[in-house]
């Protein structure tokens, strides 16, 4: 019986897949790269690839209907929005992702952003700088305890991040419907809805995924509803945002000010002007990043390919139906 075949997917060299290899090797895996520059080239090298590990970029639909032996596509990361996962499930392809790959950097990025815009940091640096020493000017500012702190989505990075806001004495509410209110009450967390979360909400934290219902959610009617002195921090997907509509509510005064990982175009043009908005912090795509990430998504790869190709549920299913549907068919094939 030929042995199962994991290819990581790249435009660039990978340098070090050893403990991938010891790892996979052990059950009888063997694991390679793809290295390609378009997709073509891609498809041709993914021919004998039984688990794709997507490192390479956008796995749409004519990518993923010409993967004849592939059974599953691990995304190493928590988003997946670069997987077209309504084409995976309709070709059998597990859809995998690391659910919890960056969850105390992205939380701790979402807070940093409320705390430094709410204590207006970057403006009280520019004001010592250019020689003044007035705080009172710098008013008004929120004192957090007592005020309201909103989650729009309630997944896991969001669910630590409300943890967090809570410790600085802030009332949590959220929106998310795929979660059930006794969840949300186990956290101390208020379930409502994203209107009511919007013009609600002192600070506004956007977790959202990014998919096909799911972007633009974000626009001028949104942005509408929030208060004038309210924060809006996004750590989720820049696309998610209608970045105009967002654009014009900081200039007009709808909200306050944005704490931003993530833009519509990443990296941004020079002329963005959210580059340049004093009560705008913009930062690199970097929520996730720390010293402990590179090593931690490596493990969690492993412990995913391993749990996978032992018939074991892995933590992050993006498409379960699929997987259940497979192991149904296993069962039933050995009569069980």
């Amino acid at each position: 019986m030929p042995r199962s075949m994991v290819l990581f997917a790249s435009h660039q060299p990978i340098d070090n897949l050893d403990d991938e290899r010891a790892a996979l090797g052990q059950i009888g895996v063997d694991v390679g790269a793809a290295v390609a520059a378009d997709a073509s080239a891609l498809v041709s090298q993914l021919e004998d690839a039984d688990i794709v590990v997507n490192r390479w970029g956008t796995f749409d639909q004519a990518i993923i209907r010409q993967l004849r032996r592939c059974r599953a596509v691990l995304q190493p990361g928590t988003g997946y929005d670069s997987i077209d996962d309504d084409a995976a499930t309709e070709y059998g392809i597990v859809v995998i992702n690391l659910p919890t790959q960056c969850l105390d950097e992205v939380a701790n990025h979402a807070i940093a952003f409320v705390l430094a815009l709410n204590r207006k940091l970057n403006e009280g640096h520019r004001h010592a700088r250019s020689g003044q020493w007035r705080p009172g000017s710098l008013l008004p500012i929120g004192p957090l305890v007592g005020e309201t702190f909103g989650l729009l989505g309630l997944g896991n990075i969001a669910r630590e991040t409300g943890r967090r806001a809570q410790a600085f004495g802030l009332r949590v509410i959220a929106s998310d419907p795929f979660v059930s209110p006794r969840v949300a009450a186990d956290l101390n967390i208020e379930l409502t809805t994203m209107d009511d979360v919007l013009s609600r909400a002192d600070y506004v934290s956007c977790h959202i995924p990014l998919n096909p219902r799911t972007f633009h959610i974000l626009s001028e009617a949104q942005f509408r509803l929030m208060k004038p002195s309210a924060i809006f921090v996004n750590t989720a997907r820049g696309r998610v945002v209608d970045e105009n509509a967002l654009i014009r509510a900081l200039r007009e005064g709808w909200i306050a000010a944005a704490g931003l990982d993530v833009l519509e175009q990443e990296p941004p043009r020079i002329d963005n002007p959210l580059l340049n908005m004093d009560n705008v912090i913009v930062t690199p795509h970097l929520a996730g990043t720390s010293n402990a990430t590179p090593p931690r998504q490596r493990r969690q790869i492993i412990e995913s390919l391993v749990a996978y190709l032992q018939d074991k549920r892995p933590a992050g299913l993006v498409n379960p139906i699929v997987w259940d549907e497979a192991q149904a068919k296993r069962h039933q094939i050995a009569g069980e």
